[in-house]
């Protein structure tokens, strides 16, 4: 679920193929702001959240969570090649992470609804640093309870001398830039 409710399980699929064979797909995930991950075997024999046996994608299923908490991973696969090959999602996880928060209700009405979600240590460091500061953080943006996008980037829009008060991103009202992946476009556009 893209907005999961309390203690509603999370299942995170991955299409995952090698020339090679695939030997292996973990998930990793933590419960932020913990450093600590926990492994699952990511399974594409149709049990354990996997929805079609052998279709190359592969699933596990994070224990549902209390309301309020966030939830960052990454996938991890392996090849059957000798000396074995290893790649993740995002591609210099743990770096960057993908992420859900649980419990995070959708809003009634026909406007629409953008959430960044960052872990507590980007919030921290954009919340320490100056507002002059362009470098973009890693974020997860998510539109509405339809679509996600892990590995955007955000970082303050406009001018801090013309919009004063900029307080970190969950302070004061301000503007925003958000860029996109160039494989995961928003409405045809990357940011």
């Amino acid at each position: 679920p893209v907005l999961p409710a309390a203690s509603e399980p999370i299942v995170v699929t991955a299409q995952v193929q090698d020339f090679d064979g695939v030997s292996s797909v973990v998930l990793k995930y933590r419960l932020d702001p913990s450093s600590t991950f926990t492994a699952l075997a990511m399974k594409d024999d149709g049990t354990g959240g996997d929805a079609v046996a052998g279709d190359g994608i592969y699933s596990a299923t994070i224990p549902g969570q209390a309301t309020g908490t966030l939830v960052a991973f990454y996938v991890q696969a392996t090849d059957e090649f000798l000396p074995a090959a290893t790649d993740t999602f995002p591609n210099d996880a743990p770096v960057r992470e993908c992420l859900v928060r649980v419990g995070e209700v959708q809003p009634t009405g026909n406007f629409p609804v953008y959430r960044i979600w960052m872990t507590q240590a980007t919030q921290n460091t954009w919340t320490s640093r100056s507002p002059l500061n362009n470098t973009p953080f890693d974020v997860t943006f998510v539109s509405g309870n339809s679509r996600v996008i892990y590995n955007a980037t955000a970082l303050y829009a406009g001018s801090p001398y013309i919009s004063p008060g900029y307080t970190g991103p969950t302070g004061v009202s301000c503007g925003y830039s958000i860029t996109l992946p160039d494989d995961d476009l928003f409405l045809g556009d990357t940011s």
